[in-house]
């Protein structure tokens, strides 16, 4: 039986070759970063087939009050895009579900949101 932190770690080890900060679960409240990916999740079940989804939530500071830098924020969900939908492994499965772009007004950011469904055998 796996555990969300285990689903979680290994879609971080997976966007090894992306170079912006990348952090488990939420952004420490100390770091100052323009442009930083933070990787959590939605519960996990423990059927055979484990489910859960992961959200990879690639961020970026606006480049005016309210105004997405869309530029960086597509760039930065085509790379998550890139190297998660090429994963090609027998030990677990990671689909694209969908992605939205949100805003974070008191952070002066945009976000975009990319959620993955990662399948593990249960075993």
């Amino acid at each position: 039986m796996r555990t969300s932190d285990y689903c979680i770690g290994v879609i971080y080890s997976l966007l090894g070759s992306i170079t912006k900060p990348k952090y488990r679960n939420s952004k420490p409240d100390n770091a100052t970063d323009a442009e930083y990916v933070v990787i959590n999740s939605l519960p996990i079940n423990a059927d055979v087939l484990q489910k859960v989804y992961i959200n990879v939530n690639y961020h970026v500071k606006d480049i005016a009050p309210g105004k997405p830098d869309i530029t960086k924020l597509e760039a930065g969900s085509n790379a998550v895009l890139a190297i998660l939908t090429q994963v090609s492994t027998t030990a677990y499965l990671v689909d694209f579900e969908s992605q939205e772009t949100f805003r974070e007004e008191q952070l002066e950011e945009h976000y975009s949101n990319l959620r993955f469904s990662f399948k593990n055998i249960n075993n």
